[in-house]
């Protein structure tokens, strides 16, 4: 299928920076997201993304550190980052923190050591 500019143009052009964009149909449940400045219609959705793993799937993604797999690795970044979010780094086994605190080959990044070091230090402190 040949693309022509007029194509092109129209696909490009979309909602503008200020618009509020509908994400679901209407009706109940309805979440629309604002222009990300806090301004009218700041809800966020929460129907969608990391909001609806339930824990057990983020756990068993992020206590699977063996392997340096690219995207295996990026996946258990995502995790840690979003049971970090939720607060919820409890829930993780002290072996995999282990793994994270020691970050051996450089996989995981500062942040996320440092968070795994904080949560070991606080199980070791009670």
């Amino acid at each position: 299928m040949a693309w022509n500019s007029d194509d092109k143009k129209t696909e490009m052009k979309r909602t503008g920076p200020g618009k509020v964009v509908e994400v679901r149909g209407p009706g109940k449940g309805t979440v629309v997201m604002g222009d990300g400045r806090g301004g009218p219609g700041k809800d966020r959705d929460l129907g969608s993304g990391m909001e609806m793993l339930d824990m057990d799937f983020l756990l068993s993604v992020v206590e699977h550190t063996k392997g340096d797999d690219k995207n295996d690795v990026t996946m258990r970044k995502l995790v840690f980052n979003e049971l970090l979010r939720r607060e919820q780094l409890d829930a993780i086994d002290s072996t995999a923190l282990k793994v994270y605190t020691i970050n051996e080959d450089n996989l995981y990044g500062k942040d996320i050591q440092c968070e795994a070091m904080k949560k070991l230090t606080e199980r070791t402190t009670r």
